[in-house]
């Protein structure tokens, strides 16, 4: 599977406000999954968790703040996270090896990154393969 979106908007409620595409096992808090996204003041990053109940890692993206290309490539195990301008030429931030099964959830997420806040996040061009 394959998830792409242009993050048009990110709302500011914090720097780590978070907003993008995500593939992941299951809907639990612990859940495995990569995340793709494009943040309201601190850049873009790939995050992800390999394993339930693991620990989350990030690799930065780049500067940059919406609007965003963002795009997530599933090939068997591994799941590649790009950037781009115009959603035509990409960039890869980053790849990794997941344990996942066949069956996933894939598409957007927002984060406010902060328990008492909501913030929202604008997009567009949303395709799944």
């Amino acid at each position: 599977r394959d998830v792409v979106a242009r993050v048009s908007s990110v709302e500011y409620v914090a720097a780590w406000v978070k907003a993008g595409v995500m593939i992941r096992e299951a809907l639990s808090a612990d859940s495995p999954h990569a995340f793709m996204l494009v943040s309201a003041g601190k850049g873009l990053a790939f995050q992800r968790r390999l394993a339930s109940g693991g620990l989350s890692t990030s690799t930065g993206g780049g500067a940059g703040t919406a609007p965003a290309w963002l795009k997530l490539e599933r090939r068997a195990n591994t799941i590649s996270a790009y950037r781009s301008l115009d959603g035509v030429a990409w960039t890869l931030v980053a790849s990794d090896t997941f344990a996942m099964g066949p069956d996933v959830y894939v598409g957007l997420a927002v984060s406010s990154h902060d328990d008492t806040r909501l913030a929202t996040a604008t997009f567009d061009g949303v395709t799944v393969r």
